[in-house]
């Protein structure tokens, strides 16, 4: 009779300790996948960042040259770009009124440039290039692999 209690309470040891590290497992695993999509999150915002950066040195160019038209063509593309990726961030990292503050100098960019303003262009550019290094921290992304 102790022999069977003895096999019994063993028998539901084993089975609890087989249980226990299932969850472990699978707590791991659940962890190995939020870190992915967070490096995910990172690298996808990455692309982003280092796409406006050298859309504002293109753009600095352009102006010199005086191609206003190809200018507007990429600040709309920029805008586009950090609308569909940088925006959404910007918004639930900090909140809506900060990130319509910060999109609110890109449309300024975009008009200084239909107004062939250089000097409000120049301005502008720099800005919102200081606005994106300010932002970049906040979401995780580093700014020197970006410049």
């Amino acid at each position: 009779m102790r022999k069977k209690i003895l096999i019994t309470i063993m028998g539901t040891l084993l089975t609890l300790s087989v249980a226990g590290c299932g969850n472990t497992l699978n707590n791991n695993e659940l962890n190995a996948q939020s870190d992915y999509k967070m490096t995910y999150a990172k690298r996808s915002l990455s692309k982003p960042f280092a796409d406006m950066f050298y859309g504002f040195r293109l753009m600095d160019k352009l102006i010199a040259k005086e191609d206003y038209a190809a200018a507007k063509t990429l600040s709309r593309n920029l805008d586009d770009e950090f609308h569909d990726a940088i925006l959404p961030s910007i918004i639930a990292k900090k909140s809506k009124t900060f990130a319509n503050g910060i999109d609110e100098k890109y449309d300024e960019l975009t008009e200084a440039i239909s107004t062939k303003d250089k000097s409000q262009i120049h301005e502008l550019i720099v800005l919102n290039r200081n606005n994106l290094k300010e932002i970049a921290p906040m979401l995780g992304v580093s700014v020197l692999s970006t410049e």
